[in-house]
């Protein structure tokens, strides 16, 4: 190895100075080429990530929750207005009627931010296609209704359930996770990614200051001129380029993970709790139309309530909520359900205080679900539906909305607001580079040649 190194030594030896200064003139083009690749490599990644999941997957996964609380809202809404006779009831029929508006407008959106394919399509089709047969089979139940014929009526109330429960809901379902697994992918590969970029420019980066203070160096020893002003020129914007580069990748990455892993998480998980809030809510005034299957649906309004939060044995969501509302809070692993997994998520301002709002409102609702079977199972049957439409402080649509539009939607609306903005402030950082990278490597390939040139036609005479 001696051996080897001092042959190389000898051979540099015998290069004359203007070898060796256009050797390093050569370099510094090189790794200033590389560097160039290497940080536009990087921006295009990075920028692809940023705009899959905040223009592509995001907006498909909130339209495909929308889709399945608009659709749940509209089996909701039919359902109470079927516990009233014909026409008595018209605050459900404009309910259902702005859901069904809402599922249409989300349908077109759906359709017209298709990403990921033939998948997609599918799920957007069976929609389309069974949100007929489920409208047809409701308008059959209302003729019935009207006529007073309850059996026809609920013979055909539960085949538009069938739909909705089997086809409707699920092919929300299957939108939301074609797009969330997309968007996990490309976020855990932009991670591996966002690695493997930096690495690269962050070496060709160092490779190229060290060319530049490499030139300085022997020009001071060869030359005897201590500083060369347009090398140390070039040095110092290689210096504060390299500095800018990876401040910026690593500002858009941490952006990309409070939009992905603290905001979108959250937003996600409040838009599954508020579908299923509805989906309860239909189960419960299913449970007052139809007695001959009124089993089954208390038991899907049990389980849908368990899928949004269960509180531990011998609690109740009372004093989960007046636990979780403590700053210091540590979750309990026996506290299940998306609240439960909202609450180990909490980042941003205010949002402790609106997810344990969630909590109290969602134990509200629930108290009063239970006076309701408790009139139905007394035989007071009129009692329990008035208690169920009831929009009043204590009555059940009034404990529903009070979860729904404002604690659910208060949540979901801080979370969506720091969403825009990290997705924002990604955009920003990675913004300008196709400008600012050739610019400022340009510079630095001029300043070099400038540098040496004087000292290239010194020696060469």
């Amino acid at each position: 190895m001696s051996k080897i190194i001092s042959a190389s030594n000898k051979a540099i030896k015998k290069l004359n100075t203007p070898q060796l200064l256009q050797g390093g003139l050569y370099l510094t083009w090189a790794t200033s080429l590389l560097v160039l690749v290497s940080t536009m490599n990087g921006i295009q990644g990075q920028r692809h990530a940023i705009n899959t999941i905040g223009k592509d997957a995001t907006p498909s996964i909130t339209t495909a929750q929308r889709l399945k609380d608009a659709a749940a809202g509209m089996d909701a809404y039919i359902a109470k207005e079927l516990l009233l006779p014909s026409g008595e009831n018209q605050d459900a029929v404009k309910g259902y009627e702005e859901r069904y508006e809402k599922l249409t407008q989300r349908l077109v959106a759906a359709a017209e931010n298709i990403t990921y394919g033939n998948k997609e399509r599918k799920s957007i089709e069976t929609l389309q296609l069974e949100l007929g047969n489920y409208i047809a089979k409701i308008q059959q139940a209302r003729d019935f209704h009207e006529r007073g014929d309850t059996n026809n009526m609920l013979v055909a109330y539960r085949s538009a359930a069938e739909i909705m429960d089997e086809k409707l809901l699920p092919a929300t379902d299957a939108l939301d996770k074609i797009n969330v697994d997309a968007l996990n992918v490309t976020y855990n590969q932009e991670k591996f990614d966002f690695g493997k970029s930096l690495f690269f420019i962050v070496i060709s980066g160092v490779a190229l200051i060290s060319v530049l203070v490499g030139l300085q160096i022997f020009l001071s020893q060869r030359t005897r001129r201590t500083f060369n002003p347009m090398l140390l020129a070039a040095s110092a914007i290689a210096i504060a380029f390299l500095n800018y580069t990876t401040g910026a990748f690593l500002s858009a990455s941490q952006n990309l993970r409070i939009a992905k892993e603290d905001a979108f998480t959250s937003i996600h998980t409040l838009r599954q709790a508020r579908a299923l809030g509805y989906i309860a809510n239909a189960a419960q005034s299913r449970y007052l139309l139809d007695s001959a299957f009124a089993l089954n649906y208390e038991q899907a309004f049990f389980n849908n309530i368990a899928q949004i939060a269960k509180p531990p044995d011998g609690e109740t969501f009372e004093t989960v909520a007046a636990a979780a509302s403590a700053p210091r809070y540590k979750p309990n692993n026996n506290f299940t359900g998306l609240l439960a997994d909202q609450l180990k998520n909490i980042t941003f301002a205010g949002e402790r205080e609106a997810t344990v709002k969630n909590l109290s409102t969602l134990g509200a609702y629930v108290a009063i679900d239970k006076q309701i079977r408790q009139l139905e199972r007394s035989g007071k049957h009129t009692e329990a539906i008035a208690l169920c439409l009831g929009s009043q402080p204590g009555e059940s649509n009034w404990a529903f909305d009070e979860f729904r539009l404002k604690a659910n939607q208060k949540t979901f609306d801080i979370n969506q607001a720091a969403f825009d903005k990290a997705i924002k402030q990604g955009f920003k950082e990675v913004d300008g580079f196709e400008f600012t990278t050739p610019v400022a490597l340009s510079a630095i390939a001029i300043l070099t040649l400038f540098g040496l040139l004087p000292r290239l036609k010194e020696y060469s005479t």
